[in-house]
């Protein structure tokens, strides 16, 4: 009996959803289709209805990742005002792999080295995930009139990128802290020296 169109969307979601929190788990070289399907409770013949190589199924499933953590971080700053939910964006990006939800971590760092050799669809769903993060911090740091909301933003995305990279690598607690630490402190310089329109109407003769 064939599933409908409904049942193969929803047999779809599911795959993508287990796809994506093993594959910011244990990587995307260390997760073969046959662990995804199986963690589906599919047999891996059904694999092919659905994507038309790994590839697929990995650009798809960052998309999806990219999806869960940008939509959790709006819900977790729903309310607050700019200063606070940037400040807020940082504290929960930096501190991700403390959650017990693997979709709650991010592509970005914690695949980096992964997807660095992807193939071009999987490049640009990662270049639109970074473009989105730049967008999250943006859309809050235009608010506080930075004159350049938009490469402060990218500025702070690599930071906190960057740092937690680094931290995923680190074998020890003490060291882990001290770049979450530093990568905060970086974040408030750069906030507090970023010129605001106010500063260039100051400085106009």
């Amino acid at each position: 009996m064939r599933k409908s169109n409904a049942e193969t969307a929803e047999t779809r979601k599911r795959i993508l959803a287990i796809a994506s929190g093993l594959f910011l788990k244990n990587g995307i070289a260390a997760t073969a289709i046959s662990d995804v399907m199986s963690a589906a409770g599919l047999t891996q013949g059904g694999f092919y209805r659905h994507f038309t190589s790994k590839e697929h199924l990995v650009a798809d499933a960052n998309a999806v990742a990219f999806d869960f953590i940008v939509a959790n971080l709006d819900e977790a700053t729903r309310g607050m005002s700019p200063r606070e939910a940037v400040q807020q964006i940082v504290f929960h990006y930096l501190r991700q792999h403390l959650g017990e939800d693997p979709r709650m971590l991010c592509p970005l760092a914690n695949l980096s080295t992964e997807l660095g050799h992807a193939d071009q669809q999987v490049k640009e769903v990662v270049t639109a995930g970074y473009s989105r993060f730049v967008k999250l911090f943006a859309a809050h740091l235009m608010r506080l009139d930075y004159q350049d909301y938009i490469g402060l933003a990218e500025s702070i995305v690599s930071v906190i990128v960057g740092a937690v990279s680094l931290a995923r690598m680190a074998d020890d607690q003490a060291l882990v802290d001290t770049i979450v630490g530093n990568a905060e402190n970086t974040v408030q310089l750069l906030l507090q020296s970023a010129p605001t329109q106010t500063d260039l109407v100051t400085a106009r003769p």
